[in-house]
C-alpha cells in the first residue's frame, strides 16, 4: 500500500490480490495428478465450511484474516487451529481414512499459505489430533484379475491397450495418457517408450511395451500422426478421471471392487497395474532394475546404469512373466526355447570347429616332427 503526498491511499500494480483463481493459476504448471490432489483438499474445505458454518471457504479465510488483524496472536491461533481440528474431525465422520486426511491437510496448508495464513509444524504437533494410520497388506493384482479387466474392455480396444501398457511398462497412467506417437520407437524388437521429463518426477526415462500391447496398438499407430496422443483421442484434462471412472465401473461389474477398511480406497486402481510390473521385475531382475524401469530415483540409480541393449534384453527375459494371456506366454516360451536350441546348436558348431582346428594343428606338428626324424615316418597316428 502506498501513500501519495495528499494522503490518498494508492495500490501498487505489483501487488496482486490473493484469490482461489490466482492459486489455481499458480499450480497450473504442476503435474495433473498433483493439481487434482490440491483441488480435492480445497473441495473438502468447501464442503466443511458449508456444512459446519453455512459459509463459503473464502468467507472462512477472510474471517481468519480479520481475526489475525483485530485480535491478539493467541486468540487468532486458537481460532485457526480450532477450525483445522474441526475440519479433521469432520473428514473422519465422512469416512475418510487417516492417511487420506493427512495428505489432504498437507495440501490445505499450502492453499491457506497462499492467503498468508501460516501453520507451524510444532503447533500442528501440539494442537491437532490426527487418527493413527492403520496399515493393511496391499492387494496384489493377479493374472486372472488382470485378464478379466482387459477382456472387460473388449469394446474399447484403446482402453485395453492402455491397461496392457501400464502393466507391461511400469508407467503411471498420467505418463501413458500424455504419450504421443513421436515418443515411441517401433524399430526395435519391442516398442521403446521415451517418457518425456514433464512427468511427476520431472525426469525422463525409457521403458518398453509388450508384444500383447503392440498387437492392440497396431491399427492405432498406423492411423495417427507423430504429434497425436497414443492412448487417447482427446486433449481434455478430464481424460484421467474418465479412465478411472471406467475402471471403477468395470471392477464393480466384475465383482472386483473390494475396498480397504483403513481408507475406503478400491483395492484395484490404475496404480495396481504399475505395481504388477514392479513385482514381476523385482522377482526377475532385482529391485534396482525394477526401480529404474518405473522411474524411482535413489542413490544406487546414479551408479548402476544399464545400456539400452542390456535393458532391452532384460525386458525380453522379463516379458513372459508380464504376459496375461496363456497363448502369449506359450508363444514367448516357444520362441525362447527355439532361441535356446539355436544357441546350443551354435555352441556345438563352435566346439566342432575348435576340434577340427585343434586336430589340424596337432597334425601339422606331428608332420613336422616326422620330417625331422623325431617320429617314425610310418606312424599311423592319422590313419
Amino acid at each position: 500500500m502506498l501513500f501519495c503526498s495528499s494522503g490518498v491511499v494508492m495500490s501498487s500494480f505489483l501487488i496482486k490480490q490473493k484469490t482461489r483463481k490466482s492459486y489455481e493459476k499458480k499450480i497450473s504448471t504442476e503435474p495433473e495428478g498433483t493439481q487434482r490432489c490440491r483441488k480435492y483438499a480445497i473441495k473438502l474445505f468447501d464442503d466443511f465450511a458449508k456444512d459446519q458454518y453455512s459459509k463459503t471457504s473464502e468467507e472462512i479465510i477472510e474471517e481468519l484474516k480479520i481475526t489475525k488483524k483485530d485480535y491478539d496472536n493467541e486468540e487468532y491461533e486458537d481460532a485457526l487451529y480450532e477450525i483445522l481440528q474441526g475440519w479433521i474431525n469432520w473428514n473422519e465422520k465422512q469416512g475418510l481414512g487417516n492417511y487420506t486426511i493427512k495428505v489432504a491437510f498437507s495440501n490445505l496448508r499450502k492453499y491457506l499459505y497462499h492467503f498468508r495464513i501460516k501453520t507451524q509444524e510444532q503447533d500442528i504437533k501440539q494442537r491437532l489430533r490426527f487418527g493413527k494410520n492403520t496399515k493393511e497388506e496391499r492387494h496384489p493384482l493377479s493374472q486372472e484379475e488382470y485378464r478379466a479387466i482387459v477382456d472387460g474392455f473388449a469394446k474399447e480396444p484403446l482402453t485395453q491397450a492402455l491397461f496392457l501398457a501400464l502393466g507391461s511398462s511400469g508407467m503411471r497412467i498420467g505418463e501413458a495418457l500424455n504419450l504421443r506417437k513421436k515418443d515411441l520407437d517401433t524399430t526395435q524388437k519391442r516398442i521403446k517408450v521415451n517418457i518425456p521429463a514433464q512427468t511427476k518426477t520431472r525426469q525422463g526415462r525409457t521403458t518398453y511395451l509388450s508384444f500383447e500391447t503392440r498387437e492392440k496398438l497396431k491399427k492405432r499407430l498406423e492411423n495417427i500422426g507423430p504429434n497425436d496422443y497414443v492412448f487417447r483421442k482427446t486433449s481434455a484434462k478430464s481424460i484421467h478421471g474418465n479412465c478411472t471412472r471406467s475402471l471403477n465401473r468395470l471392477i464393480k461389474r466384475l465383482s472386483l471392487d473390494d475396498k480397504y477398511e483403513s481408507n475406503g480406497f478400491h483395492k484395484i486402481t490404475s496404480h495396481s497395474f504399475r505395481a504388477y510390473f514392479f513385482t514381476k521385475a523385482v522377482r526377475k531382475h532385482g529391485e534396482n532394475y525394477a526401480h529404474q524401469m518405473i522411474g524411482h530415483g535413489g542413490y544406487l540409480m546414479q551408479y548402476d546404469r544399464i545400456t539400452e541393449e542390456e535393458k532391452l534384453q532384460m525386458y525380453l527375459e522379463l516379458e513372459p512373466e508380464l504376459a496375461i494371456f496363456d497363448q502369449t506366454k506359450n508363444r514367448l516360451e516357444i520362441k525362447r526355447l527355439k532361441q535356446d536350441v539355436e544357441s546350443i546348436e551354435e555352441l556345438r558348431e563352435e566346439v566342432r570347429k575348435l576340434r577340427e582346428d585343434r586336430a589340424k594343428h596337432d597334425k601339422k606338428i606331428v608332420e613336422q616332427l616326422m620330417k625331422k626324424g623325431i617320429l617314425p615316418k610310418n606312424l599311423s597316428f592319422f590313419n
